[in-house]
């Protein structure tokens, strides 16, 4: 083939290909606008100069302008509309919590009413209290009901301490185990131990005692030797010292106290509180029976029917005792109808998957920086690992909106024991943590809670926004919900629950107070009075997601808080399922809340490596997709793609 050169002469084209026809060299604006240039792979020496170039697109998106440059990562576009949501009309069940009594009117010992008055300042019973003493004085057994925050701990502790203090002559550690309390949870275990050592200070010859474990068997040992009067434990630990420990004789306990009974059984301690009964029963029957008749009591605030199982095999002929007053909803069922404290306040707040993240820090930097009253916080979260992530996140991320605790089963007893009475003494803070905290904790001046992750049941529900408006006092509890989530609403509403909307809009508009990095570069809104919404809460999902480019800790933590909400999201029982479908998600939205770039796919097999440098390999994807940015246009690199292979696994308890 032979071409004119620019002289006129000829130039000879060896080549065995077909000339390549000539591209008109296009302007520079108009590559860019079909090249898809997205946050999520860019290299650690580009982040300043993308961060400012990131938040004019943003700014540009939420105007309408600008879409033709598509910013495929942005927080605010391709989410999914919320729905309106139809409410039907509900009356919440009424349970008054105080009543007119005092302790005085009940018969209790005058060194145990001014105890009360000294040491927990109060002076009338509750509901509960007033129906339960009386009955509990009179030896018989008792199955108890009421809500949660409503005083049941005193109810048997008061009359157990009365008719202990009786005896003649006086009892001594050497007269062994007169009572056993099986409680759920460590925390909750310690806490009805610390009651029972603040009761007993007018009558220092009675000894309480904890076997939760987390210690040395041991040192628990040697406890028990010297005697136990009371004892207080979790059911796994108990029943090892019972099968293993000679010195633990069951012979010479007179009351067996079963306390957040619907817990122990949603938890699987049947077969342990099974066995209990049994080790119970065989050493008091035969040549060992006892003169005394045990009295067993058993307490729950829900009535669930492996309650009334339970209940049918350990008590006889029990008093039931039900503190509810009233309610019922319209069309509800009244049988099993939950009860909220009156001073509670509910609300829910609907969220795309996308800006979860963002929304929670704007809720904890609201109530914990912004409003002065709100002094401490407990956000609910499914799993472990997520509570670890959340927790260090927004520790390097938030560092000036609150202090941040955590707390769940995988801690050891001495860090679970710190941070447990650590939180309880803070005048404020932030307690990210599992459903180990959901039963029975009474922690002072906790004013919010926050269910990030939706329980699995409304009994669990109920259970949560329990551990604030206690004994009458006021709370707020919030949940967070995905449109997808809404039909929750409808079940809380059959259980007669009723919760008012909270916009998402207004939550994230505190961000905008936040001194967020690139913020010269926000645009500025009509009044010149700052950021714009949308601008502060892209600001505020870079500083995360950065944080993770950074941090191999952090962005390994975050693989795996990824991994364990997809294990807990797909366990959702079968009754849940229209609420929770694992089948309608979009994991790539959903991998986005947790602040990764990466895609679900990768994600997956990301935390199973053993290689040392996997972190390094996250990044070595960022610098490549910069280098070639046509590569990000791949479907696989898309946030939007929920493309990972997911194999349903069942989920054990966290806690």
């Amino acid at each position: 083939m032979t071409q004119k050169d620019d002289d006129g002469g000829l130039m000879l084209n060896i080549t065995t290909n077909p000339v390549p026809k000539h591209k008109k060299v296009q302007n520079k604006r108009k590559v860019e606008k079909h090249v898809e240039v997205t946050e999520d792979f860019q290299p650690k020496a580009k982040k300043k100069k993308l961060l400012s170039q990131d938040l004019k697109k943003e700014s540009a998106l939420s105007s309408g302008e600008g879409q033709s440059k598509g910013r495929i990562s942005s927080l605010f576009a391709n989410n999914p509309e919320i729905p309106t949501v139809s409410h039907k009309k509900v009356k919440p069940a009424v349970e008054d919590v105080f009543s007119k009594e005092s302790f005085e009117s009940l018969n209790i010992h005058k060194y145990i009413v001014q105890n009360l008055k000294q040491n927990f300042g109060i002076t009338e019973t509750t509901k509960v209290q007033q129906m339960s003493i009386p009955i509990l004085l009179e030896g018989k057994d008792a199955l108890i009901r009421s809500q949660t925050g409503s005083g049941k701990t005193l109810a048997y502790a008061l009359p157990i301490l009365h008719l202990l203090q009786q005896f003649e002559p006086k009892i001594t550690r050497a007269d062994g185990i007169k009572a056993l309390v099986v409680i759920p949870t460590r925390e909750l275990a310690l806490q009805t131990y610390e009651c029972f050592n603040k009761l007993v200070k007018s009558f220092a010859w009675l000894v309480p005692g904890l076997l939760v474990g987390g210690e040395k068997k041991k040192s628990e040992k040697a406890r028990l030797r010297k005697g136990i009067n009371i004892l207080v434990g979790t059911p796994g630990r108990l029943l090892d010292h019972v099968e293993n420990t000679k010195c633990v004789n069951l012979n010479t306990v007179q009351w067996f106290v079963l306390d957040e009974a619907d817990r122990l059984l949603d938890m699987g301690y049947e077969k342990d509180v099974a066995s209990l009964v049994n080790a119970l029963e065989a050493q008091q029957s035969g040549f060992n029976r006892p003169t005394f008749r045990r009295q067993t009591i058993l307490l729950s605030a829900t009535m669930t029917p492996k309650v009334e199982r339970l209940a049918g095999l350990t008590l006889n002929e029990p008093s039931r005792i039900d503190a509810l007053s009233g309610g019922g909803g319209e069309g509800g069922d009244t049988s099993d109808q939950m009860t909220i404290p009156k001073s509670l306040k509910q609300s829910y707040i609907v969220t795309p998957p996308k800006l979860r993240l963002v929304t929670l820090a704007a809720i904890i930097h609201q109530k914990c920086q912004i409003e002065q009253g709100s002094r401490k916080m407990l956000v609910f979260m499914a799993t472990q690992d997520m509570v670890d992530y959340h927790t260090e996140l927004l520790t390097t991320v938030l560092t000036d909106s609150a202090e941040y605790f955590k707390l769940h089963g995988s801690m050891t007893q001495t860090e679970r024991t710190t941070i447990f009475k650590t939180f309880r003494a803070a005048q404020s803070g932030v307690l990210f943590c599992t459903d180990v905290a959901a039963r029975g904790l009474d922690l002072p001046n906790v004013e919010w809670i926050v269910q990030y992750t939706a329980p699995t049941t409304p009994s669990d529900y109920v259970h949560r926004v329990g551990r604030t408006a206690r004994a009458g006092l006021a709370g707020s509890a919030l949940i967070f919900l995905a449109p997808s989530e809404l039909p929750f609403i409808a079940l809380l509403e059959h259980k007669n629950i009723k919760l008012m909307e909270e916009t998402m809009e207004n939550c994230l508009n505190n961000l905008r107070l936040l001194p967020l990095e690139g913020a010269d570069e926000f645009q500025r809104d009509r009044r010149g009075g700052g950021p714009t919404t949308e601008a502060a809460a892209t600001a505020l999902q870079l500083q995360f997601e950065n944080s993770l480019y950074d941090q191999k800790k952090l962005h390994s933590l975050a693989c795996k808080a990824y991994q364990s909400w997809v294990r807990f999201y797909a366990s959702y029982p079968r009754e849940s399922r229209e609420a929770f479908d694992f089948k309608s998600l979009h994991l790539g939205h959903y991998a986005k809340s947790f602040a990764l770039r990466d895609p679900p796919s990768t994600i997956k097999g990301m935390t199973n490596s053993k290689n040392e440098d996997q972190h390094n390999g996250y990044k070595e994807r960022f610098n490549r997709a910069a280098k070639k940015p046509k590569q990000v246009r791949s479907k696989k690199f898309s946030e939007f793609d929920s493309g990972i292979s997911f194999k349903k696994k069942k989920n054990k308890s966290d806690l």
